[in-house]
């Protein structure tokens, strides 16, 4: 039998072939991407006040701040924000969210350290948390509504300009932004601030989305937030675990709200559905992700595997050789061999050193549905607190909150949650007062409720049937120096 390659190229075939084997094995372990420089933990007890006056609601953050360090500092700074905002204090909530949206944008940037979080080689769940587009746009919301407290609202829309720019943005893809609560808001701000063509203008992108959403009047100067059920979950599937899927956690019970202060009652309208907004990217389905270093280690995979069927059939084809006392192609072969095991035990390590598996660490504090209602009124008189009655699709109240109130010149900002972020104790109980209005103004069930549901689920495409299973619930976690933040987002009006 004749050899299959010249006697001349032999020499120099094999050990070029062994070469780039061993660099082929080589590349897959020098570098994983992992970052082994040490973290610094206590950031988050850094932002709070004294270590000895910490509210207990926040301590469990500082606790896994000092555990997890900058691995997931951006999700417990968001949720110790979110939580801080529950506890009526938007200066801390300030500090938290404002180091959050400081990481997200130094995660994004252009620079080594961002390009090695985004390796093939480290899994998703050790990779410093950014969040999907919907959490980093709720880091400028929250942040919004932290802001809000300052005489100058120029923070405030600069971060719901930064929440909209985080909604457009995915790892690889942009999109255009289709999250109506934060032009809602930004208009809002304007008409606080005296400039009602800027308003008008936000306002026209609102109607331009959602065309059945009613905009506020240029004299209401109170914004009403009603925040309604369970965070939309993650779960990761397929073959890699590479899949990110998305699942409604709330049960749906909850389809409308009022608002009351003494017998005034306002019915809310839905302005935002938070599970759309992680399940979709500009209005385009995204609930099933394939991760690109998926296909990357099947590819290595099946190299790994083609190279082991090459050594095999070469290993036979030398033996063979060997017995004929065919030295020629015997060393040839043998050389083929070695070539195919080390290519495949390379392809081998590159596998095995990729990790697909999609992150489905996620912000379990976030609502899954925000209501809104704008009036106008005197703030400079004595006011009762405002109550947020959460209503079922037949327009029956099943309990009520009373809200946090805040206030920036002549304008206030109410606001109010279904599930707390902190203790339940945050939100205190106005369930008889809210009943005693509802039924004054409505008689029992309000048609005006049912009424309002039925256009919230032609507005965002929902049926008022259950929206899914009942989920279990998540545990809730329970220096005076001013604090003067830059503008991390600046864009001319």
């Amino acid at each position: 039998m004749r050899s299959i390659a010249d006697h001349s190229a032999t020499p120099r075939f094999v050990p070029r072939a062994l070469a780039c084997a061993v660099w082929l094995t080589l590349s897959g372990c020098a570098s994983t991407g992992l970052d082994t420089n040490p973290v610094e933990p206590g950031r988050i007890e850094q932002l709070l006040e004294p270590k000895a006056e910490v509210p207990p609601a926040l301590r469990p953050f500082v606790l896994r701040d000092q555990e997890q360090g900058r691995r997931d500092r951006v999700l417990n700074e968001a949720m110790a924000g979110l939580a801080a905002l529950e506890l009526s204090q938007p200066e801390t909530a300030q500090r938290l969210l404002s180091d959050a949206q400081a990481l997200i944008e130094t995660i994004y940037a252009n620079d080594p350290a961002a390009n090695r979080a985004r390796s093939n080689f480290v899994p998703e769940a050790n990779k410093d948390f950014k969040g999907d587009p919907y959490e980093r746009a709720m880091v400028g919301y929250y942040l919004a509504l932290a802001d809000f407290s300052d005489p100058d609202l120029d923070n405030a829309r600069a971060d719901l300009r930064f929440a909209e720019i985080q909604d457009t943005m995915s790892a690889s893809e942009t999109f255009q932004s289709d999250m109506v609560v934060m032009p809602f808001i930004r208009g809002w701000l304007y008409n606080c601030s005296g400039r009602t063509a800027q308003a008008k203008d936000e306002f026209k992108a609102v109607k331009k989305a959602k065309p059945g959403i009613k905009t506020p009047a240029n004299t209401d100067n109170v914004l009403l937030i009603g925040e309604v059920g369970r965070a939309p979950g993650k779960i990761a599937s397929g073959r890699q675990q590479e899949e990110l899927r998305y699942a409604r956690r709330d049960d749906g019970r909850i389809r409308g709200v009022t608002f009351t202060q003494g017998e005034q009652l306002l019915v809310g309208q839905q302005i935002e559905d938070v599970y759309w907004q992680a399940s979709t990217r500009g209005g385009r389905a995204v609930d099933k992700i394939l991760a690109g270093k998926a296909s990357f280690r099947n590819t290595a995979e099946g190299i790994a595997t083609g190279a082991a069927v090459f050594a095999h059939i070469s290993s036979d084809l030398a033996r063979n050789a060997a017995r004929r006392k065919d030295s020629d192609d015997a060393g040839q072969y043998a050389g083929l061999a070695l070539l195919g095991m080390l290519v495949s035990i390379g392809s081998d390590i590159v596998a095995a050193s990729t990790h697909p598996e999609a992150d489905t660490r996620n912000w379990s504090s976030l609502p899954d549905r925000i209501y809104v209602a704008t009036t106008q009124m005197d703030v400079n008189t004595e006011l009762s607190p405002w109550s947020l009655g959460l209503h079922d699709a037949r327009g029956e109240l099943q309990r009520a909150v009373e809200m946090k109130t805040f206030r920036s010149g002549a304008c206030l900002l109410v606001w109010g949650r279904q599930y707390p972020a902190s203790y339940p104790s945050s939100w205190a109980d106005s369930s008889l007062q809210h009943e005693a209005v509802t039924h004054e103004k409505c008689q029992g069930a309000c048609s005006a409720i049912t009424e309002q549901a039925t256009l919230d689920a032609k507005n965002f495409n929902t049926s008022l049937a259950p929206l899914a299973a009942p989920s279990i619930v998540t545990d809730n976690v329970e220096s005076r120096t001013t604090f003067k933040r830059r503008i991390f987002l600046t864009v001319p009006d």
